[in-house]
């Protein structure tokens, strides 16, 4: 399960960085329909647009997507300023901003980050500098951007929780230059 999850992932990002890199590039790009993944009444007879717009049959019964009085609650709450250092983790909604302060700007390479959309176990971010725009498809989804990582970890309706960090080892990673440029390594 593992595995087969490491290798959707992999095929979702191997799909984004593309797309990451024309938007970087100031070409723009359309964002996957919102609907092609919640359309659950054909999926045989539907065709996916991409890898991100779909999710494996087993995945949703046993994601934590939905609010639970169980759901452990965030280490910061709803405190965004925690973000600062690139270190949390934090409820966040559509439309917040976090700020990195400028140690944290470095290790990123990236401006501010703003959640554009919530929906069940994707968020959508948009980079202030350079205005890319990538989507994280999925619970404990976790994406290595420059310095950082960016960690998924539950959608609770229009809210969702996500953990900023040190990279990890064994995701895929991105690598954003200055200049527009993109490497990306598994």
């Amino acid at each position: 399960m593992h595995q087969e999850r490491h290798q959707e992932r992999r095929a979702a990002w191997a799909v984004l960085a593309p797309a990451v890199m024309l938007l970087l590039a100031g070409c723009g790009a359309a964002e996957p329909d919102p609907t092609a993944a919640s359309a659950p009444t054909s999926p045989a007879t539907t065709a996916p647009t991409s890898p991100v717009a779909t999710a494996p049959s087993s995945t949703p019964p046993s994601s934590p997507s939905s609010a639970s009085p169980a759901a452990r609650k965030p280490a910061d709450g709803r405190r965004l300023a925690a973000c600062s250092d690139a270190k949390c983790e934090v409820e966040v909604s559509t439309g917040d901003v976090i700020r990195f302060n400028a140690r944290a700007m470095r290790k990123a390479g990236f401006g501010d980050l703003k959640v554009k959309s919530i929906r069940e176990n994707k968020i959508v971010y948009t980079l202030a500098s350079g205005g890319a725009t990538f989507t994280q498809p999925g619970p404990d989804d976790t994406a290595n951007v420059n310095g950082i990582s960016l960690t998924l970890v539950r959608t609770e309706g229009k809210r969702a929780v996500i953990r900023i960090g040190a990279p990890k080892r064994g995701e895929m990673s991105v690598t954003l230059g200055p200049d527009g440029s993109m490497q990306v390594t598994t």
